[in-house]
């Protein structure tokens, strides 16, 4: 279903060094031991086929979680993202984003999805065909409770300088964060490194991702400009982190995980 990669060398020793807590796209964690506090996420970019849409995938979303209900699999969140600023690079009509809150709950989850969930995955074969299909290790800076059940998801696609450290980058990340917060601003902000399925010829070292209200959205975008933010994010970035234009999607929940007991 997934083929073996591995993370680049410069991500990997990062995270080793910077360990957090928190939990993907603000699903509740369980408390972690000493190591890396990431969570597993996959990623499906897909194209509606012919004849089909929003409102058909919308329905087999819902087949999905009746499935995992009635078979009391509760440990999987997602999100449908629909591309709303992108360039052609962007050759899909949506994204499902799912997760979970370790590693072993994903493995019991595919393992139960191969072998039994054959019904809920021909309900989605009807509507969509998701050519790529990538997992990531998510690490959650924000900590927030929860995303909004709809709202903007900024992905920018970000590389750590030559000669530089992942530790330098992740703090200078976090700077931003505070400086945003400083502002009023309240967005959840996520790194996510490729593990499984991703191109060999992907060169970044991390995707940043947000997630907001549009409230938000639009305050950052004032900040940034109007409110001299591009001279904050220069001096923290400059020499040291290199992001692309971000691709802003609209989300739609599709589940949440059940609350830790």
């Amino acid at each position: 279903m997934r083929q073996r990669t591995t993370w680049s060398g410069i991500v990997f020793l990062g995270l080793l060094a910077v360990a957090g807590t928190g939990a993907a796209f603000g699903q509740e964690a369980k408390k972690e031991g000493t190591g890396m506090a990431v969570r597993p996420a996959e990623l499906y970019a897909c194209k509606y086929k012919e004849g089909q849409g929003p409102a058909a995938l919308q329905k087999a979303s819902a087949n999905f979680n009746a499935w995992l209900d009635s078979t009391n699999q509760h440990d999987y969140w997602a999100f449908l993202l629909t591309p709303y600023y992108r360039s052609k690079d962007q050759d899909f009509d949506v994204l499902w984003a799912g997760g979970w809150r370790t590693g072993a709950d994903m493995a019991r989850a595919i393992q139960r999805y191969v072998g039994e969930g054959s019904a809920a995955s021909a309900e989605f074969d009807k509507v969509v065909r998701c050519d790529a299909v990538t997992n990531f290790a998510i690490m959650d800076l924000s900590k927030a409770p929860s995303p909004p059940d709809s709202g903007p998801v900024t992905f920018s696609n970000c590389t750590v300088k030559e000669g530089r450290k992942f530790p330098d980058a992740l703090a200078a990340v976090n700077a931003w964060i505070a400086y945003e917060k400083e502002h009023g601003i309240e967005s959840d902000n996520y790194l996510l490194f490729p593990a499984f399925g991703e191109e060999s010829s992907a060169k970044y070292s991390f995707k940043w991702v947000t997630t907001s209200g549009w409230e938000a959205f639009g305050k950052s975008y004032d900040q940034y400009g109007t409110g001299g933010g591009w001279q904050k994010a220069e001096g923290l970035f400059d020499g040291l982190l290199n992001c692309d234009s971000s691709r802003v999607y609209v989300s739609q929940l599709v589940r949440r995980t059940a609350p830790v007991k």
